[in-house]
């Protein structure tokens, strides 16, 4: 349920649930919606999903637009760290906010997208199962995946290398001289 919000003119709108509680978001993925469109998928640490009517990389742009930073800025920073051109990289919007890229559905139609992402400090534990991997957060829930176990393992790793990268980097600055 949103949140209603009064400007000074008497205007009402919304703050959506995914930017209310980020901090309690597991995964973003792509998802067909029952009317058959592609929307959004958000499960929360409550177990609880959210399915919104809107593409993930548009979810994703304004979450993050709300957090003040971009898409853009945090894949072009994953690609400098990598020293690489890769499609999918892992995006660090936060010490606690660390997106790691998952294969999150298969396509239907061509550019419908693939891609979703994990919270990296909810991933608890991954399970093999025969269509994927299970992910299971902080909580007890838990989603399928469709990357090999090697893939997602090695992105699990590559995210956590770059998140302690980002800190060691966030005490240098703060380092008394």
């Amino acid at each position: 349920m949103a949140t209603r919000i009064c400007s000074k003119s008497g205007a009402k709108w919304t703050i959506p649930r995914y930017k209310r509680e980020w901090q309690d978001i597991c995964a973003l993925m792509p998802a067909y919606l029952e009317d058959g469109t592609n929307g959004t998928a958000i499960t929360y640490l409550d177990n609880a999903k959210e399915f919104i009517s809107y593409r993930l990389q548009w979810v994703l742009d304004d979450l993050l637009g709300y957090l003040r930073t971009g898409r853009d800025v945090l894949t072009g920073q994953s690609r400098l760290y990598l020293g690489k051109q890769a499609r999918r990289v892992p995006l660090l919007a936060s010490p606690d906010f660390c997106l790691v890229p998952v294969k999150g559905r298969d396509e239907l139609s061509k550019g419908d997208g693939t891609v979703g992402y994990l919270v990296l400090r909810y991933v608890e534990d991954v399970i093999p199962c025969s269509s994927g991997n299970r992910v299971y957060f902080s909580g007890g829930t838990y989603i399928t995946v469709y990357d090999t176990t090697r893939t997602l393992w090695a992105n699990l790793n590559l995210t956590k290398e770059m998140k302690t990268q980002l800190l060691w980097e966030a005490a240098q600055l703060h380092k008394p001289a």
